[in-house]
């Protein structure tokens, strides 16, 4: 019986579509490259959809609540997440990618992992418990250390800072070492699931290039159209 994901792959999810996975600790540059990516997609012709976490009817408002109680039980979190997750999975990744399309999530399974193992869940136990989610076809691990994540962080959320763990009273200071035990769980899963890894300090266009370089390859593996050259207009290539 499986008790962790299965690493990422071209087609290692069965179905005829294509998912990529966007992580990275906070700040690492998802939410724009997401944007991009999309954009670059739908430039070739692709029906893409997008999913991101806490965005089920049955979970969503749950886990916001959860982020709100500064004692709000990480193991308790770690199952709202998975069952996020589950309804998504169920209710749009698998239909999208028997429909052939390009799903792209923000954040997938390893951030809910990463946050409840930072806060002393057993990483076994979270392996386990989210290892019903379909392998994607790549993992976009934008990888950002913590003192660059904290340099981008003006207002840091209390929740990015761990400030249930109270490990600084300075939020700033608690957001990177918070953000720190991210990345050595990030760091950690890049080599069992087979992140990509893409360096993420960089200007935001030579990221995005390297990015959507990296899905052009695997698509083009699988047979799909790959993308055409750079355009000098500014359009994304």
């Amino acid at each position: 019986m499986t008790t962790t994901i299965a690493p990422a792959g071209p087609g290692a999810h069965g179905e005829p579509g294509f998912l990529f996975v966007l992580e990275g600790i906070d700040r690492s540059g998802r939410s724009t490259h997401v944007r991009r990516l999309e954009e670059h997609l739908r430039y070739l012709g692709r029906g893409v959809t997008r999913t991101s976490l806490a965005s089920s009817l049955l979970s969503g408002d749950l886990i916001r609540s959860a982020k709100r109680d500064r004692h709000a039980d990480p193991t308790e979190t770690a199952l709202l997440y998975a069952a996020d997750l589950a309804e998504r999975v169920e209710q749009v990744i698998l239909p999208s990618l028997r429909a052939g399309l390009v799903v792209i999530a923000d954040r997938y399974a390893w951030t809910p992992m990463a946050r409840a193992e930072a806060r002393g869940v057993d990483p076994a136990w979270l392996a386990a418990l989210f290892a019903f989610a379909p392998a994607p076809d790549a993992v976009l691990f934008l990888d950002v250390d913590a003192a660059s994540s904290a340099r981008r962080a003006d207002d840091p959320d209390p929740y990015e800072a761990g400030f249930d763990l109270e490990l600084s009273a300075d939020l700033r200071e608690s957001y990177r070492l918070f953000q720190e035990r991210l990345y050595a769980c990030f760091d950690r899963y890049a080599g069992s699931a087979a992140f990509t890894r893409i360096p993420a300090a960089a200007p935001v266009e030579q990221v995005g290039q390297r990015l959507l370089r990296t899905v052009d390859t695997v698509m083009a593996g699988r047979g799909a159209t790959a993308a055409p050259a750079p355009r000098s207009s500014g359009r994304l290539a």
